[in-house]
This record gives structure tokens, C-alpha cells and sequence, in this order.
């Protein structure tokens, strides 16, 4: 119920809670307490196993534990609600938007083959044109309804033969959110230093995660301010379009300023770390050991990785 909550009562304050929750360190993440390299190679072994199976069941086990570890691993409720959204608007397309689609166009075909019978009937000023405009319409309106409830079936059966495809994909979005929102960004940039990865990279990884809340916190600020120094439209239209549209004048207006600040404090960042020889430790050895240094895969990472591999045969074995 607290993920079902959390998504219905959402708040920007709630996000940006979520945000730095996810920029920081989050200690009691179950993935945050394992050696990141090992974690890391755990995910790259996870993003194959699914497509190892090609029936429903065990795919369904598999999201299922997928989803129980980024419970364990407290991923952002937002965004496993936001990529459930997505994979039930790909299967409420392939259901509902292509046989409409579908059903609109055939019903617009068969107006537009006789709409020269109805201009010459208005031409003519025949009264019984009126009567042949009715039953074109219905004609019209049977012809894209067959049509739409042919393609939703095959739009159904197309859903059953793309499902499991669906399912492995979900499975690896599930895993690599828990695995990227659970770990703290200086603990990944430490694991991806010591498997190889140039510094350069995981210091901009790192850097990334640390300014995603700044920036929403600082987006959210200019918002507020062009709030206060404007005027909500009165009349708000059909559908509050109006109040939708002043919405969206004053998002674009705080997005320029947010770039013009953003350049500022990276330009800022760079010379306090030249300042401090972030340059010259780039391709210095002691360096990157200092920074990696009381990494150690213990007893339970190497158990993680086999109990891991133990429910994946479990499940090879018994579906």
C-alpha cells in the first residue's frame, strides 16, 4: 500500500525527497551493501539470464523476484510507476490505439469514396440526398467498427506472442533501476574505477547523480519565482487550456536560466578541482588506490552472486 499511496497523493516535494534519496547514499539498500563490482557484474550476468527463457511462466517468476529485490533495494516508487506506465501503454496500443487508428481510416475511406454522390445530391438540391447522407454515415461508422474489433483481435493475439518479449524487458529495466537507484554514486564510481573504467567517466557519473536534485531544486525555485511574477489567466478555457498553457510559458522560461546556472557551477566545480590536482591525478596509480582502497568482496557478495544462480536453476528447473 505505500507504493499505491505514494503515487496517488504525489507531491513535488515528495519527488525531490525521492531524488536525493537516490543521489545519496541509501545504507539500507540491500544492493548498497554488497562490494560494488561484484553488483556490477551481478547485472550485467542479469541482463542475459532472461533471455535464456522463452516461456511466460518462469519469465513471470523472474519479474517477480526482480520486483521483491527492488522493494529490498527501496527503488524510487516514481519511477517503477513510471515504467509500468509505459509497458501497459505499449500493450494498451497495440489494443486499443492501432484498431482505432485502424477503424478510423476505413471509416474515412468509405466517406471519402462517396462524398462525390452527396456533393451532387447537395447540388442538385435533392431532398433524398439527406437520407443517402445518413446511410453513408452509418455505413461509415459499421465499416470502422468491424474493422476496429478485426484488428483488435489480431492486436490481442499480436499481445499474447509479444508478451514474453515484454516480460524480459521489464525484468532488466526492474534489476538496472534497483541497481542504480540502490547504489550511492560514490560507491558505483569506485566499483566502475576499479574494474577498468577511465576516471573520467565515473567522475562524470558521479557528478550527474549529485546534481540531478540540485537541478530539480533549483528548477523548481524559478518556477516559483515567474509564479509570483506573473498572473494566472481568469478564464481558464475548455479543458483549463489556458491554465495549461501558462504552465507550460513559464516552464520553458525557467528552463534558460536553469542552462545559464548550470554552466556557472560546472565552470565553478572544474576550477576547484584543478585547484585541488584532479587533472594531474587523472593517470596517477596511488591515486586510484587511495580512492578504491578498503574495497574487499567478502563472504556474502560471493553467497549473493550463487544464491542468485541457485534460483535461477530452481527456476530453470521446476517451470
Amino acid at each position: 500500500m505505500r507504493y499505491v499511496d505514494a503515487v496517488t497523493d504525489i507531491s513535488i516535494a515528495d519527488i525531490k525527497v525521492d531524488l536525493m534519496r537516490t543521489a545519496y547514499d541509501n545504507d539500507r539498500a540491500l544492493l548498497n551493501s554488497f562490494d560494488p563490482r561484484v553488483v556490477l557484474l551481478w547485472t550485467v550476468l542479469f541482463m542475459i539470464v532472461p533471455w535464456l527463457f522463452y516461456d511466460p511462466l518462469p519469465l513471470a517468476v523472474l519479474l517477480a523476484a526482480a520486483f521483491v529485490l527492488a522493494a529490498l533495494s527501496q527503488v524510487s516508487k516514481y519511477l517503477l510507476a513510471l515504467l509500468l506506465f509505459g509497458q501497459v501503454t505499449n500493450v494498451g496500443f497495440f489494443v486499443v490505439m492501432v484498431p482505432a487508428v485502424g477503424g478510423a481510416i476505413r471509416a474515412a475511406g468509405y466517406l471519402g469514396d462517396n462524398t462525390g454522390r452527396v456533393t451532387e445530391g447537395l447540388a442538385a438540391l435533392d431532398p433524398a440526398v439527406l437520407g443517402e447522407v445518413w446511410s453513408i454515415a452509418v455505413g461509415a461508422t459499421a465499416r470502422g467498427v468491424d474493422t476496429a474489433l478485426t484488428s483488435q483481435e489480431v492486436g490481442i493475439d499480436a499481445v499474447g506472442a509479444v508478451v514474453p518479449f515484454f516480460l524480459k524487458l521489464t525484468i532488466i529495466s526492474v534489476i538496472s533501476l534497483a541497481v542504480f537507484s540502490a547504489m550511492s554514486p560514490r560507491k558505483l564510481s569506485k566499483g566502475m574505477l576499479r574494474l577498468g573504467v577511465p576516471r573520467q567517466l565515473t567522475f562524470a557519473i558521479a557528478y550527474g547523480y549529485r546534481m540531478m536534485p540540485l537541478l530539480v531544486e533549483e528548477y523548481h525555485a524559478l518556477v516559483n519565482s515567474f509564479r509570483l511574477r506573473s498572473q494566472v489567466p481568469e478564464n481558464t478555457g475548455f479543458l483549463k487550456w489556458r491554465y495549461f498553457y501558462y504552465l507550460l510559458k513559464l516552464s520553458v522560461k525557467a528552463f534558460y536560466p536553469l542552462i545559464f546556472n548550470v554552466a556557472k557551477r560546472a565552470r565553478v566545480t572544474v576550477e576547484a578541482m584543478e585547484t585541488k590536482g584532479f587533472s594531474r591525478s587523472l593517470g596517477d596509480e596511488q591515486s586510484r588506490a587511495l580512492r578504491t582502497e578498503g574495497m574487499m568482496v567478502r563472504t556474502r557478495d560471493v553467497s549473493f552472486v550463487f544464491g542468485s544462480l541457485l534460483f535461477v536453476a530452481a527456476v530453470w528447473a521446476f517451470t
